[in-house]
């Protein structure tokens, strides 16, 4: 119940009263929260007073608002570190969600100057492109662009890349990913293409990341340009 012999505004009343419930784990995470009209009825006030703890929550990293879906209590990020090479599916088992991915692409194309300046001598200019969606508790939080050398990575368009791709690499091809070469990091902003995709507003946060990966023999694997959502991820150096 909010107090009305107190100086503290209703917002900051609303705002309290919800972060208690989210430390105490009365909203878990992951949890959604009663949506704009309950809160009013609930406390008595306007739509602007809620809309307005909500957002401070929203901003100080508490709560999560998702796109035509409502607002939920913020899971715990999931942390990549920039000089180690660890699979999207091992590091969101590590964080607690349950990995998954949906393919959009997987064909042979001629590749772009700047993915052979990376790859470097090649037999042939072309690569396998495979873009993915990758989830985490069915939430898109990465966008997954990767480009494969064709003379050795032409099988990757006939096997099952819904799963761990490093995992089906070392398993049925004896490749291991695990040398990071390159990686650059940056922010940018989803434009209406990704945030369409990732199921975000358009201007949300994302670190947008390119890397070239190559295996135990430093060998190249692929050039990688990923976007990840910012309110999912941290990076560490």
């Amino acid at each position: 119940m909010l107090k009305g012999d107190t100086q503290i505004p209703k917002y900051a009343q609303i705002k309290a009263l919800l972060l208690s419930e989210i430390r105490s784990g009365q909203l878990a995470p992951g949890e959604k929260i009663p949506t704009e009209p309950q809160l009013c009825e609930q406390f008595g006030v306007s739509r602007i007073t809620v809309r307005r703890a909500i957002e401070e929550l929203v901003d100080d990293g508490y709560l999560l608002k998702k796109q035509g879906k409502g607002t939920f209590v913020r899971t715990h990020k999931i942390d990549r570190r920039v000089e180690y090479v660890m699979g999207f599916t091992e590091s969101l088992t590590k964080a607690g969600y349950k990995p998954s991915s949906k393919v959009l692409e997987c064909r042979l194309i001629h590749a772009e100057q700047w993915i052979t300046e990376q790859l470097g001598d090649q037999p042939s200019e072309d690569v396998v492109y495979l873009k993915r969606l990758r989830m985490a508790d069915n939430q898109p939080v990465m966008e997954e662009n990767n480009y494969f050398p064709a003379d050795r990575f032409a099988f990757l368009m006939h096997e099952d890349l819904s799963g761990s791709l490093y995992d089906l690499l070392e398993r049925k091809h004896g490749i291991r990913p695990i040398n990071p070469k390159t990686t650059r990091l940056g922010m940018t902003l989803a434009d209406a293409r990704l945030a369409k995709e990732m199921k975000v507003v358009i201007g949300t946060p994302c670190f947008e990341v390119h890397t070239l990966i190559c295996d135990q023999d430093d060998r190249p694997v692929h050039v990688g340009h990923q976007f990840y959502l910012g309110e999912f991820y941290t990076f560490s150096l």
